[in-house]
């Protein structure tokens, strides 16, 4: 996306997906940003 300002939304479907822990990676370019899923 090119000159992009303000949020993004992305939507994932996790139903199908097994239980357990699962690290997101975001990358921009200010940066990486990473965050722990935990699915139960």
């Amino acid at each position: 996306m090119n000159e992009f300002a303000g949020n993004y939304t992305q939507q994932i479907n996790l139903e199908e997906s097994a239980k357990g822990i699962y690290f997101l990676k975001i990358e921009t370019e200010d940066g990486t940003i990473n965050k722990k899923l935990i699915l139960q």
